[in-house]
Parts: structure tokens; C-alpha cells; sequence
């Protein structure tokens, strides 16, 4: 448990000051995306509607939502959201039923998005995601267990095949991956999910690895602690951890991608980090190589 314990002080303590609400710093009004387009995975409820909305006060140009559930009702509130926010001009917004863990629907979302958004796509946020119920290997439903992985790792997996032509002809060229901060974690009966979120820091890793000469910025970023229909999947006393408003990661995405940051490229970020604290640590980040899962031994 003692080293549990390091990781979660890792995690938790990379800046001085943890958020668990939006602020001044990472607000979407004083971002400028206009002329950029995004796509959200997961977009009709929680962190991934209000993200879309984050990025409408950002003044995005395009935005593409995608979800299995019914998402017409958050059309008209993106461009509410926009209104509200000052922005003159009314983004273009794409809704598209999606299921992330089939391919041929991944592949029709980013020929529909490539025809509607000019043959390319600014910024991917892998939002969608699935949580199982929390049981010992030797108990669980392996279906279930299952479908963890076919959701957070295959949709991962999928949208990024996909759409990483389209990242690769625009400006920002950045793809996020939700991961947690359970991907450091062994809670008893988190099997499934914490080690898929930890494959998916490893995935980011691969990407930013693979396509760095051509200009990709991918990195894995934990949303916090929302409450939210899936992290009510935890058992209850986990939930005392849900303390983080839905606005703060969704701003810090937007502060995150609203600039070409290639020093993220394969790293783990918490969105409840302090974004200005982070950023003055860049230079360490980059030359000590931070935020990276690694084997370390001692003799």
C-alpha cells in the first residue's frame, strides 16, 4: 500500500495548487479557435457535453459530437454556449451517432467528418468510456469485464486509426486520450478499468512515438473526480472522491489543445493540476522526461 500511497502523492502533487473547478487561467474565453474544428467522442452527457461546450466558448469553428446516445439537444446548447460567450460567429456543429467499439461506425464518422470539416480535423478528444462493476477477477462477468477494454482501449484504439489522417493535414494536429488516475492505482475489483486507463498512457505514448516527425501531439489526461453517471459505477465509498466540477477538465482540455504543445507528446496529465503551474515546469518536464510510465529497480 506504501507505494499506492507514492503514486497517489505523485499524481495528486505534481503542482502546488490542485483544482477541482474551473478558473481564471484556463478559461475558454480567452482562448481563440476560431477557423479549428474538434471532435468529441462521448459527448452526450458528463465531462464530454460540457467539454463540447468549453470549446464553444472557445470560439471553435467546427465542432463534431459523437455518442451513441441521442445528442439533439446539445446542438442548439453548443451554440448557446458560443453566444453566451461573446463570439460572433456561430459554429458549425456535426452530430453523429457513434459506437466507438465498431469499426465500420468509427470509419463512416471520420469520412462524414472529413467531408463536413474540408479533409481534416484539428483536435480529437477520446472521450468515451466505460466503467464495469467492481468486482475480484475470480467473480466478475467476463463480458463484462470485457467490454471495459472494447470501449476504453479498442474505441481508443479505433477513433485514433481513423482519424489520425485528418489530424495529420491540420494546424493543432492533437489527439487526447481520457485516461484516470487509476491508471497508477490497484483498487480491489478495478481490474478491468484501471488497467485499461493504464493502457492507454502506453497507447499515447506509441502515438506521440510514431507520428513526432510528422508533427502529432497525443497525451493521456485524467478528467478528475466528476460526478457522473459512469463514476457512480464505483462503489459508493469511493464516491467521496467525486469532488471535481465537470467545467475543470473540460476548460483545461480547451486551455490544453488551443495551442500547439508538442512537450506533452506521451504524457500522463491531471487535469487537477494548476495548467499555469504545469506549464512553468515545462522545461523540467521535457528534459527529465516526466509523466511517463517506467520500470524502476533498485540494487
Amino acid at each position: 500500500m506504501a507505494t499506492v500511497q507514492k503514486n497517489r502523492e505523485a499524481v495528486f502533487g505534481f503542482t502546488k495548487t490542485t483544482r477541482h473547478d474551473t478558473y481564471e487561467f484556463i478559461s475558454p474565453k480567452k482562448a481563440d479557435l476560431y477557423g479549428k474544428s474538434v471532435f468529441i467522442t462521448g459527448a452526450s452527457k458528463g465531462v464530454g457535453r460540457e467539454t463540447a461546450l468549453s470549446f464553444a466558448a472557445a470560439g471553435c469553428s467546427q465542432i463534431a459530437i459523437g455518442a451513441r446516445s441521442d445528442l439533439s439537444s446539445l446542438v442548439g446548447d453548443i451554440k448557446e454556449a458560443a453566444k453566451k460567450a461573446g463570439r460572433t460567429r456561430e459554429p458549425k456543429v456535426v452530430s453523429i451517432k457513434l459506437d466507438v467499439t465498431l469499426e465500420d461506425s468509427v470509419k463512416a464518422a471520420a469520412e462524414t467528418i472529413s467531408n463536413e470539416f474540408g479533409g481534416k480535423l484539428d483536435i480529437l478528444v477520446n472521450n468515451a468510456g466505460y466503467l464495469e462493476e467492481w468486482l475480484p477477477v475470480g467473480e466478475a462477468s467476463p463480458s463484462e469485464w470485457w467490454t471495459t477494454y472494447e470501449i476504453n482501449v479498442k474505441g481508443v484504439f479505433l477513433c485514433s486509426r481513423y482519424f489520425i489522417p485528418l489530424l495529420l493535414e491540420s494546424d493543432l494536429k492533437t489527439n487526447v486520450l481520457t485516461s484516470s488516475a487509476g491508471a497508477v492505482g490497484v483498487m480491489p475489483g478495478a481490474s478491468a478499468y484501471q488497467s485499461s486507463k493504464f493502457t492507454i498512457c502506453r497507447i499515447a505514448e506509441f502515438i506521440a512515438t510514431e507520428y513526432q516527425e510528422k508533427g502529432l501531439i497525443c497525451f493521456a489526461m485524467h478528467p478528475g473526480g466528476v460526478k457522473t453517471e459512469l463514476a457512480y459505477n464505483m462503489p459508493e465509498w469511493m464516491h467521496k472522491v467525486l469532488v471535481d466540477e465537470p467545467q475543470m477538465p473540460a476548460d483545461s482540455t480547451v486551455w490544453l489543445t488551443s495551442e500547439r504543445r508538442p512537450w506533452l507528446g506521451g504524457r500522463f496529465i491531471n487535469t487537477n493540476w494548476d495548467m499555469e503551474e504545469l506549464e512553468a515546469r515545462k522545461d523540467e518536464i521535457v528534459n527529465g522526461d516526466l509523466l511517463k510510465f517506467r520500470l524502476t529497480t533498485a540494487f
